[in-house]
């Protein structure tokens, strides 16, 4: 293990571990350093490691060893780093002497003091900035133990000062068995850089115990200060391994969450599932293969599984890993066109990086100290994070298979960066499956060992054969003589596959969905010569269909082809449901109740994996679009096809941005949604597709403009942040001047920089960015999606209509799960991790770079990790740096000290503090009340307080504290205050805040504020809705401002009030304030009008206000999308269950009413 020479035998022997001493004569103290001997020794575990260290018995030996490295070191000139450390050996010495004075120390326990130095030196030595790291970690040692030589003289030989010198003998143990295990790493060389902090942070526990153990010794110790001592080092030690681990832990699943690797286990799984055991028993019984596989002889590095389209190689790269994982560790990799994300280089290192790091600890380790940027961004980086694991982890196995789908430039990167990594990891081997594409056999042809899986898996298509004929003839009642007959007619089957797994699975695939006996004969008298065969067969049954299903079936390939990702089977099938030629102004997706086998319908071509829809195969994409075949499928029409699919989608009546809770809830229940998030995220990416390919028509401009028309978002304001630009000229043909400018804006809007942290938490600051309504009805329809799914009497409607994912990430623009998650834990979790800008200003908190996903979060860790104790507290400011004066600040505003924070505020350490430190404990101050210490942590000079400092203020029920707060609101704030204002049980309260808004109208700010009816907005009515106090505290504000508002600001209240809570005194109390009863219309607008919107319901408050608008002379027709009768609406058909009179009846009431009064 080292180079120091050997010590006698009967050296050796004289300090054997195998000597068992008599514990009943030995004092306590005694018993105590055997404790601590045997604590270390199962630490080292190495029995050899242990026998080493004993080798080493006094400081002589060290200093034998030192001069042997200063002789090596000396032309290096690096004799600094050892002249450094002698004060720490004069220490260890001193301290050595001492007990063996004291507490005559056998020689075993002396031996464990100095055998791990001596290996330490040792070892570091063989890097000079290793070297450094370890003499400075000896320094700060040295530093920390006492002057045990000036001490001793003082020392009385009484068991409370041998129990002292047990605590030291732990602590150097400690850092012992610390440093040993960071050297036994068998890549501690390569990932020192990396590795050491980690340990740096554990000896620092140790120098911090040896710190207050050294004060002891300059006290009165008591055995009382012993065991006090003695159980905060071993509460101390737990609490830190406890933390270290967690914090590791959550660091490696949160770098593991962004980084969002495929592992590719569930991919193997798919695969493992549907495997014929047996087929690829050729291949491990192959000498070439036999001879890769063995690490331990001079054979090739690389093994090329070679073979024509369909020849079976994914499934038996998927056997040979199932077969190799039983004795070896593999890496893998599945690359399919199918799945977009595996198409790129980086996702292949980043997919074989995590899979190391999932079962070695210390390559996580190295993982989560590694640079995240660079991990995520730079192939080459994370390439030789990869190769640090590989040389040094034993041998290892990568697989890859179907390298071929991948881009050319993307497989030559991922070829190079492993034929790189190879020639520095003697024990790695690779195994690369795919077919001969000339720019790969270059590679590979050289230096691979080659396999053609076409030439030798013959016996492993027949015995697929077998076992598939075996169980249909199973699941059906042939009888004997037609199972003979069947027999003898697929008998040729694997010979006329000639090497293809997939001839033979696509022929009985299709055998197998055929209905009558006569059908199966025909087919099987004349098998298809080849594949292209085989899909030209089914091909031409499609196209043979009755003409209203083989319309359909080439839809469904077609739009499969044509998709960005993969749609699920529920998605397709609300997608086949949509006319987009309809003209149906109230058309509504039909309600679906009988799922279609796309399978069946299709034929075997292709298969649902994990509920998406996808091709069998990269062949049948190139198939059913080439234009040799007759009838082919062009690409172009689909694309238009789908396109106009989900335009016409996005234009239906569901799509109604008025629609209330309860009709989104029954839209949702029915399924009426399933397609809505996928259409809402890929619209603009198909239409950009389809305005390329120039097959654009008027039917996509007519659709384009009815979406525009029934779905334009009124409150729409450009990001003036966002420089995107587009070339325009691609999308005039099919557009407008008013439409090509939504398309524009809508294409920014999906492409803005700022897309990824857009959440549901803060949408009020991106939803308007959108010119459609469509991203503001997404977030209604999945916060209420995600309701219905949690309630247990909807869960299993749900799971019907939407799938087993019913949980989706709150970022609407997630790059990593576009598709759902199962659980509610999962998508939390996920969320988590997802963006963490919240960082704890503690410099040596992990969580300083961590972060966390929210300022709450980040303020409960501050109080939980960084808080002292009440004990702790002090009066002594000066002598606290910035790290002391943090806690310090959070503690002193929960104990409410206000004089204290403002000493604090004003020493050294405290005038250091972040901005958002102080922001966070002024928070803190607000929640509590307390309007002292808000005040003395507010910045200087600060114009508006930050609104939720004003809404703790005015839910504190403290109206001194309110009324300051108050008094320094933002205008941009007055929503969320106004809410917290109508929800006080304070009346004072709330006429301080009306009064505020009363007189701040004088300035424009506000002015804009109340004339744009932004504080009397949607939002502020739905919270209102059945709540009495609220309803009369907006009417009461409303009188107020009689006057300063003019009618068309009025009536934009009033239909705010009609889309959120229909209430009946607050429309009363509009009109008489001179609201206009058919805003917009009657003020030259277009758009609903408040009874409009309220026939649209279903509710008895719509009810009621709809009599009350008819009857006090509300047009009933609509100019909005066209002239028609309201009296059509779903609410106006049923209102006279609430109302007790129809919709005509009202009108009739009116109409009487006025014809009096005009007589009259």
């Amino acid at each position: 293990m080292t180079n120091s020479p050997s010590s006698t035998p009967q050296s050796i022997t004289a300090i054997s571990p195998s000597r068992n001493s008599n514990m009943s004569s030995t004092s306590p103290a005694q018993q105590a350093f055997e404790q601590a001997l045997q604590a270390f020794r199962n630490k080292v575990q190495n029995p050899a490691l242990y026998e080493e260290i004993l080798r080493t018995t006094t400081i002589v030996d060290v200093y034998k060893e030192t001069a042997k490295i200063q002789a090596r070191l000396a032309p290096e000139g690096k004799l600094r780093h050892l002249a450094r450390i002698k004060p720490f050996l004069d220490r260890i010495s001193a301290y050595a002497t001492v007990i063996d004075t004291f507490a005559q120390a056998k020689p075993e326990l002396l031996a464990v003091i100095w055998g791990p130095i001596r290996l330490i030196l040792l070892w570091s030595s063989q890097i000079s900035t290793v070297l450094e790291k370890v003499a400075d970690t000896l320094v700060s040692i040295g530093n920390a133990l006492p002057q045990f030589a000036t001490m001793s003289e003082t020392f009385t030989a009484s068991e409370v000062v041998k129990a002292a010198l047990v605590l030291f003998y732990e602590d150097i143990l400690d850092f012992y068995g610390i440093t040993l295990d960071f050297f036994r790493k068998t890549r501690w060389k390569q990932f020192f850089d990396i590795i050491w902090p980690k340990y740096q942070k554990q000896i620092d526990a140790v120098v911090a115990n040896l710190e207050k153990h050294s004060s002891l010794m300059r006290t009165e110790v008591t055995f009382l200060d012993i065991k006090e001592a003695r159980e905060a080092r071993v509460r101390s030690y737990e609490h830190f391994t406890k933390a270290e681990a967690a914090q590791e832990l959550q660091k490696y699943f949160s770098l593991k969450s962004r980084v969002s690797p495929n592992l590719q286990d569930d991919r193997l799984d798919w695969l493992r599932n549907r495997s014929v055991s047996g087929c690829a028993t050729w291949l491990f019984q192959d000498e070439r293969f036999v001879e890769w596989l063995d690490t331990s002889k001079a054979g090739s590095v690389w093994l090329w599984l070679q073979g024509i389209p369909g020849a079976g190689k994914t499934y038996l790269t998927a056997a040979a890993i199932e077969h190799m994982r039983e004795q070896h560790r593999v890496l893998f990799a599945f690359v399919a066109h199918a799945n977009k994300g595996s198409l790129l280089a980086l996702s292949i290192i980043h997919s074989l990086m995590f899979q190391a790091a999932e079962d070695d600890k210390g390559f996580r380790s190295v993982l989560i100290e590694a640079k995240e940027r660079e991990v995520q961004g730079n192939t080459g980086y994370a390439a030789d994070l990869l190769k640090t694991f590989l040389v040094s982890a034993g041998p290892v196995y990568i697989i890859i298979d179907g390298i071929d789908e991948m881009e050319y430039s993307e497989r030559h990167i991922v070829l190079q960066r492993l034929g790189e990594i190879s020639k520095d990891c003697a024990d790695l081997r690779l195994l690369i499956s795919s077919r001969a594409e000339a720019d790969i056999s270059r590679v590979l042809l050289q230096k691979a060992t080659t396999i053609r899986v076409d030439e030798g898996n013959s016996g492993g298509i027949q015995t697929y054969v077998d076992k598939r004929f075996q169980d249909w003839m199973n699941s059906h009642e042939f009888n004997q003589e037609t199972r003979l007959e069947f027999l003898n007619f697929i008998s040729p089957l694997s010979a006329k596959a000639k090497g293809m797994f997939l001839y033979a699975r696509i022929v009985l695939d299709d055998l197998e969905q055929m209905n009558s006996i006569g059908e199966i004969r025909s087919e099987l008298k004349a098998l298809p010569n080849d594949l292209a065969d085989a899909y030209h067969r089914i091909f031409l049954r499609i196209n043979n269909l009755k003409p209203q299903l083989r319309a359909k079936c080439r839809k469904v390939l077609g739009w499969i082809g044509c998709a960005p990702v993969p749609l699920t089977t529920l998605e397709m099938e609300q997608a086949l449901s949509v006319d987009p030629g309809s003209q149906d102004e109230a058309d509504q997706p039909p309600q679906l109740i009988v799922n279609i086998s796309f399978v069946q319908m299709c034929g075997p071509i292709i298969e649902a994996v994990d509920e998406e829809l996808q091709f069998v195969h990269f062949t049948v994409y190139e198939y059913i679009f080439s234009k040799d075949i007759q009838s082919y499928i062009d690409q172009a029409t689909a694309t238009q096809e789908l396109t106009s699919t989900f335009l016409a989608y996005l234009s239906l009546t569901i799509m109604d941005i008025d629609l209330d809770d309860e009709d989104i809830n029954g839209n949702i229940l029915t399924g009426k949604y399933r397609l809505f998030n996928y259409v809402s995220s890929f619209w603009p990416t198909l239409f950009h597709r389809a305005s390329e390919s120039r097959s654009g028509s008027d039917d996509l401009k007519t659709l384009l403009e009815r979406v525009l028309q029934r779905g334009r978002n009124h409150h729409f304001k450009s990001d003036t942040e966002n420089s995107e630009t587009f070339d325009e000229n691609i999308y005039r043909r099919n557009t407008s001047p008013e439409t090509l400018t939504m398309i524009c804006k809508t294409f920014q809007f999906h492409l803005n920089d700022k897309r990824w942290d857009w959440n549901w938490d803060n949408s009020n600051s991106w939803i308007n960015f959108d010119p459609l309504n469509t991203s503001q009805l997404l977030l209604r329809i999945q916060e209420q999606h995600e309701t219905l799914s949690l309630d247990l009497e909807h869960a299993k409607t749900m799971q019907t209509q939407y799938g087993s994912r019913l949980f989706r990430c709150t970022y609407l623009f997630c790059e990593h799960d576009y598709r759902w998650f199962e659980t509610l834990k999962d998508r939390n979790a996920h969320i988590n991790n997802h963006g963490k800008p919240w960082k704890c200003s503690v410099v040596n908190c992990d969580f300083s770079t961590i972060g966390f996903s929210s300022k709450a979060r980040r303020d409960k860790h501050w109080l939980k990790v960084h808080l002292p104790a009440p004990s702790q507290l002090t009066d002594d400011f000066d002598n606290l740096d910035v790290t002391e004066a943090q806690p310090m600040l959070f503690a002193l505003v929960i104990e409410d000290d206000a004089d204290g924070t403002r000493r604090l505020l004003s020493c050294p350490g405290g005038k250091k503090l972040k901005p958002e430190v102080i922001a966070s404990a002024r928070g803190i101050a607000a929640k509590k009340g307390s309007l002292a210490i808000t005040q003395i942590l507010a910045p200087e000079n600060e114009t508006y307080a930050p609104q939720p400092i004003i809404t703790s203020a005015i839910r504190s029920k403290d109206v001194e504290f309110a009324g300051w707060a108050i008094s320094k609101a933002n205008p941009e704030d007055c929503v969320k205050i106004m809410k917290a204002a109508l929800g006080t049980n304070s009346e004072e309260i709330y006429t301080l805040w009306e009064d505020y808004l009363l007189e701040s109208t004088r300035l424009k700010s506000w002015q804009r504020l109340i004339t744009e009816t932004s504080i009397f907005c949607r939002p502020l009515f739905a919270d209102v809705k059945g709540n009495p106090m609220k309803e009369d505290r907006i009417k009461h504000t409303l009188r107020k401002f009689e006057g300063r508002m003019p009618p068309s600001t009025l009536g934009s209240i009033l239909l705010n009030v009609a889309r959120s809570c229909c209430s009946l005194s607050l429309v009363q109390e509009l009109l008489a304030l001179g609201a206009p009863i058919d805003y917009p219309n009657s003020h030259g607008g277009r758009g609903m009008t408040a009874l409009h919107v309220a026939a649209k319901k279903t509710t008895k408050e719509a009810a009621l206000l709809s009599k009350y608008l008819i009857l006090k002379g509300a047009s009933t027709y609509s100019k909005v999308p066209g002239s028609y009768d309201l009296g059509d609406e779903k609410g106006a058909r049923g209102i006279a269950t609430w109302v007790g009179m129809t919709w005509e009846e009202l009108r009739e009431q009116y109409a009487r009413s006025s014809k009096t009064i005009v007589l009259d």
